[in-house]
């Protein structure tokens, strides 16, 4: 968990509200400093559920997946992020194709409501 208590009821609020405004954030985690959209842990479980269901030999591993950290997760243990990107002194670097990143709240340094842009 962590140690500040609006960024929990924030995460927690996301989670209740449906996915129709996505809310941009960044936080600074471990020194590294990361933007990105938030996204309810249910659309986040998703997406990487869809994911690994692309590979038909994957499509099991995403039920269980899915049902164990559903099953053994604190709600507010985590925050998760779609569009997710590091910024950097040059161009931001994208996690992946979709920026799904996962970050556990009790690592999280300092956060802000908004995204930063390039600047230049």
């Amino acid at each position: 968990m962590s140690n500040d208590a609006l960024l929990e009821k924030l995460v927690l609020r996301t989670d209740d509200e449906d996915y129709e405004t996505p809310l941009p954030i960044t936080l600074m985690v471990g020194g590294v400093i990361i933007t990105g959209t938030i996204l309810p842990r249910d659309e986040w479980l998703r997406q990487h559920m869809s994911l690994l269901s692309e590979k038909s030999s994957l499509t099991e591993f995403a039920k269980e997946f899915a049902a164990d950290m559903l099953r053994h997760e604190p709600e507010t243990s985590h925050i998760h992020l779609a569009w997710a990107r590091i910024v950097t002194g040059g161009p931001h670097v994208p996690i992946d194709e979709y920026g799904l990143l996962r970050v556990p709240l009790s690592e999280v340094n300092a956060w802000t409501i908004g995204d930063l842009n390039s600047i230049g």
